[in-house]
C-alpha cells in the first residue's frame, strides 16, 4: 500500500477495544520516531471508546471475571516481539492491578482490564505531540466505509458524520449474528408457546433477568459462557455464596428468589476444568520435548497430509508420558490412565449413562487439584497447553487432511484442550458445583439435544441415553460464530451488498480440497477482498472476523510469548502511516 499523490494525512481505527487500543499505541510510538513526517490525524471509533470496548468495558458487573491471570495480559510489545518501533513502556495488567492488591496470579474483573485498557488510552494521548499526531475519539458506531481499493475512504458514522481517510483499520472483534436455523427454530417456539429463548450472544447482551421464574432452563455450552452465566445469574436474583467447610463445593447457595433450575450440557459433554491455583507466581512454560517444533515442520510438508489419529495422537501422549515420569508422577503416565482423563466420556462422547453423576464428578476432581493445586494436575495443564499451540501450528499450516480437521480436531480435541486449558477460575468452579449441590444444576451429559414439544408447550431436552426434561427455557452459552454471511454489523452489511468483501477458505494437504469458513478474506493477512477478488488495500482487518488469515484472534496478548496481537498492531499502524504519508515506504 502506498501513499496517495495528495495523501489527506488523516487514517482511522475502528474499535476501540484491546486491538484498535494497541494500533494507537503503536501509532504513537511511530510519531516519536525521527523518521516521522508531518502532522497526521487519527480518528478512533467506537460507541464506547476510552472505555475498553464492548468486552471490556470498565463499567460492567465486576461478576464477570477474565479467565487468564493478571500477569498473562499485556498492551506494550517486550523483546519477545522484535518490535520496529520504540517501545517505551512496559506497564502489564498486573503491574497495573498490583494497587488494588490482586497478585500476578489472580483473575481480574474484565471490568478492571476495561480500566487497564482506558490507561493505556489515557498514557498514548499523553505521549502524542498533537504537531506530529491528533488523537480525536467518536463515541459512535461506524456503518460504512467506502472508497476506491487504493484511494482515500470514506467513514460514515452513527451520528450522521462522515470522516475522509487515508486509510482504514477494524479492529471490530466479537460481533452479533442473525439466528442460525436450529436457533430461529427454537426462538419461534418461544413465541408460540409462551417460553423463553436466548440466542448466542456476548454476556453483556444477555437478558438473563428474563430466566427468573422459570421453572427450568436448558443450557447449551460448557464453556466459558456458561461460567458467565452462572455469576451473572446469581446477581440478578441477588443470590450469594456463603463458605461452608462440610461442602464439597466449599460453599453454600443462598438463593435471592427466581432461580430456575439449569440442565446443562453439550455435544461432547466435557465441562470446561478450572484453572490452577498457582499461588505467587506462573510456572514457567513446557518446552515440548517430543512434538517439537522440528517436529511439527517435518509433518507440515507430508505431500498425503497429516492424519491427526495416526500421526499426532501417539506423539501427545508420549509428550504426557515422558513429562509425568520425569517428575515422579509414573501412577498416571499410562495411556489408558491420560485417554480418561482427557476425555471423560470418550473421544466421542460415546460412553454414556449417569450423565449428571459422572460430569459432577469430573468437576469436583478437578476442582480439589486446581484449588490443592495436585502438581501432577499443574503439569498435565502446561503439557497440554504447550500441545495446544503444537497442534494449532499444524491446523494453521494446513497439514492435516479435510477429514481429520472434521472428524479429530473439530470433532473432539479442541474441546479437550480448552477443557483444560481454557477454563474458568477455582471460584467459578465452585460456584456451579454449589448451586449443583443446592439442585439448581443439572448435567445431561454427552450429546445434549433440545427438541420443542408442542403439545407439552415446552423444550424437551434430553442428554445421550437420559430421560427427558421438559424445559420452559434456553440459554445458548457461547458466543455467535465467525460467520460473515449472518453477521448483522451495518457496516459488513454494506460490503456484502456491494460485494466489497467475500468469505475466506482453507486448504488442508492431500486433497487440497478448499472449506469454506465464516471469516474474512483478506490478502497479504490485512486488505479485505471483494466478490470480484478486488483487493481493497485502504482497508486493514484485525481479529476475529479474520481468524481463518489470522488465528489465535481472541487470545489476549502474554508478556514473553510473542503474542500476534501487538505484531499485527505494530505491522498495521505502520501501514496507517505511510498511507498517510507520515513515514516513508520500506
Amino acid at each position: 500500500m502506498t501513499a496517495a499523490i495528495d495523501p489527506v494525512r488523516t487514517v482511522a481505527v475502528i474499535g476501540a477495544g484491546p486491538r484498535g487500543t494497541a494500533i494507537v499505541e503503536r501509532l504513537v510510538a511511530a510519531s516519536n520516531c525521527p523518521a516521522w513526517r508531518g502532522a497526521l490525524t487519527v480518528h478512533l471509533i467506537d460507541p464506547l471508546v476510552g472505555r475498553g470496548g464492548a468486552v471490556w468495558r470498565h463499567d460492567q458487573p465486576e461478576v464477570l471475571l477474565m479467565n487468564t491471570t493478571t500477569c498473562q495480559t499485556t498492551m506494550y510489545p517486550d523483546e519477545s516481539c522484535h518490535a520496529v518501533l520504540p517501545a517505551p513502556h512496559a506497564r502489564t495488567l498486573a503491574d497495573h492491578l498490583a494497587g488494588e492488591g490482586l497478585r500476578p496470579t489472580d483473575f481480574a474483573s474484565r471490568a478492571a482490564h476495561g480500566r487497564y485498557l482506558a490507561h493505556v488510552l489515557e498514557i498514548a494521548e499523553a505521549d502524542a505531540d498533537p504537531e506530529r499526531l491528533r488523537i480525536v475519539q467518536h463515541a459512535a458506531e461506524a456503518v460504512d466505509v467506502t472508497g476506491e481499493a487504493d484511494g482515500p475512504q470514506r467513514v460514515r458514522l452513527s451520528d450522521g458524520r462522515v470522516l475522509r481517510a487515508d486509510a482504514v483499520a477494524l479492529a471490530l472483534g466479537h460481533l452479533p449474528t442473525a439466528l442460525g436455523p436450529r436457533s430461529q427454530q427454537l426462538a419461534d417456539a418461544a413465541e408460540r408457546h409462551g417460553l423463553v429463548h436466548l440466542g448466542p450472544a456476548s454476556p453483556l447482551a444477555v437478558d438473563y433477568a428474563a430466566l427468573l421464574g422459570r421453572e427450568a432452563v436448558a443450557v447449551q455450552g460448557m464453556g466459558l459462557n456458561f461460567y458467565d452465566a452462572i455469576g451473572m445469574l446469581t446477581e440478578v436474583t441477588g443470590g450469594r455464596f456463603e463458605r461452608d467447610g462440610s461442602a464439597p463445593s466449599g460453599l453454600r447457595y443462598v438463593p435471592g428468589g427466581g432461580e430456575p433450575v439449569l440442565v446443562v450440557g453439550s455435544r461432547s459433554g466435557m465441562v470446561y476444568r478450572p484453572k490452577p491455583d498457582l499461588g505467587e507466581r506462573m510456572p514457567e512454560p513446557w518446552t515440548p520435548q517430543v512434538l517439537t517444533g522440528e517436529r511439527v515442520l517435518e509433518l507440515a510438508v507430508r505431500p498425503a497430509g497429516v492424519d491427526h489419529e495416526r500421526d499426532v495422537m501417539a506423539l501427545m501422549l508420549a509428550e504426557l508420558r515422558l513429562a509425568l515420569r520425569g517428575a515422579g508422577h509414573a501412577e498416571l503416565a499410562e495411556d489408558e490412565a491420560l485417554l480418561r482423563m482427557l476425555f471423560p466420556f470418550g473421544r466421542r462422547g460415546d460412553l454414556l449413562g449417569d450423565g449428571h453423576r459422572r460430569t459432577r464428578d469430573v468437576l469436583r476432581g478437578a476442582l480439589r487439584a486446581a484449588a490443592e493445586p495436585d502438581p501432577a494436575w499443574v503439569l498435565i495443564y502446561r503439557v497440554l497447553i504447550a500441545l495446544r499451540i503444537q497442534v494449532n501450528r499444524l491446523t494453521d499450516l494446513g497439514a492435516y487432511t479435510t477429514e481429520s480437521v472434521r472428524r479429530d480436531i473439530d470433532g473432539h480435541l479442541r474441546n479437550a484442550f480448552a477443557s483444560w486449558a481454557s477454563g474458568p477460575p477455582v471460584l467459578r468452579a465452585r460456584q456451579v458445583l454449589a448451586l449443583e449441590e443446592a439442585g439448581l444444576v443439572r448435567f445431561t451429559g454427552p450429546h445434549m439435544h433440545v427438541d420443542i414439544d408442542d403439545e407439552a408447550r415446552r423444550y424437551a431436552v434430553r442428554g445421550g441415553e437420559e430421560p427427558v426434561t421438559l424445559c420452559d427455557g434456553v440459554l445458548e452459552a457461547h458466543l455467535p460464530p465467525v460467520d460473515l454471511p449472518a453477521y448483522r454489523s451495518a457496516l459488513l452489511g454494506a460490503w456484502r451488498e456491494r460485494g466489497e468483501v467475500q468469505k475466506d477458505s482453507w486448504a488442508s494437504r492431500g486433497t487440497r480440497r478448499r472449506m469454506l469458513t465464516g471469516s474474512i478474506a483478506v490478502d497479504g493477512l490485512y486488505a479485505p477482498v471483494g466478490a470480484d477478488d478486488t483487493v481493497y488495500e485502504r482497508r486493514l482487518l484485525v481479529g476475529v472476523p479474520v481468524s481463518t488469515a489470522q488465528p489465535g484472534s481472541s487470545i489476549t496478548a502474554e508478556p514473553g510469548t510473542s503474542p500476534q496481537l501487538l505484531r499485527h498492531a505494530e505491522a498495521v499502524a505502520l501501514r496507517l502511516a505511510r498511507a498517510g504519508g507520515a513515514l516513508g515506504e520500506e
